[in-house]
């Protein structure tokens, strides 16, 4: 593993990530913003601004694990490849929002497979011994169950408001986990 090429490819990540996470909260907002426009007869351009910034963090993000993936063998490798192709689901799936009701079902089912191979990749990541980033790997395993959790939640009726809380954590706990990763010591992991 070369310590620049990680260092470089987590930092990637780790804005890239930063940015989807901020795009998701003003995401809210211009919905809101969007929903007035369009009762105004007006046309709320922006609606289509924040699907692209979020696609080109995305792909920010890919980027960061297209370079990663490759620095690792055996599952390590297999785990980040799973990431990254998780990564390709939700840009899609972004992408498929911008088609009413069909792409926001499309996005909720590659949203699902996304989580599923997140869950398999941070699972096996978080005891990985020759991945520096295990603590942010733990961080990012529980926070895609406790996204899970509050993706099912948010759509029972009177307890969605848990679920909303319950994606604020999460929110946090991906910054964290991938402030994590890109911050590790290299230096503990046996060089390939």
């Amino acid at each position: 593993m070369n310590a620049n090429n990680y260092k470089s490819a987590t930092a990637k990540i780790f804005y890239g990530v930063l940015g989807l996470s901020i795009f998701s909260i003003i995401g809210g907002f211009v919905s809101v913003a969007a929903f007035a426009a369009s009762v105004a007869g007006e046309t709320a351009w922006y609606a289509t601004v924040l699907p692209i910034l979020t696609v080109l963090c995305y792909v920010y993000y890919f980027i960061g694990l297209g370079t990663l993936y490759k620095e690792f063998t055996g599952n390590t490798y297999n785990s980040l490849k799973k990431v990254r192709t998780a990564a390709i689901l939700s840009m899609v799936g972004t992408l498929c929002s911008l088609i009413p009701v069909a792409g926001n079902i499309i996005d909720g089912i590659l949203a699902i497979i996304a989580a599923i191979l997140c869950i398999q990749a941070y699972g096996y990541l978080r005891n990985a011994g020759d991945f520096p980033g295990t603590a942010g790997a733990k961080t990012l395993y529980t926070a895609t169950i406790l996204e899970i959790i509050a993706a099912v939640l948010s759509i029972i009726p009177l307890i969605g408001i848990v679920g909303a809380i319950l994606n604020v954590i999460v929110f946090i706990m991906v910054i964290v986990g991938w402030a994590k990763i890109k911050n590790a010591p290299i230096n503990q992991v046996i060089e390939q």
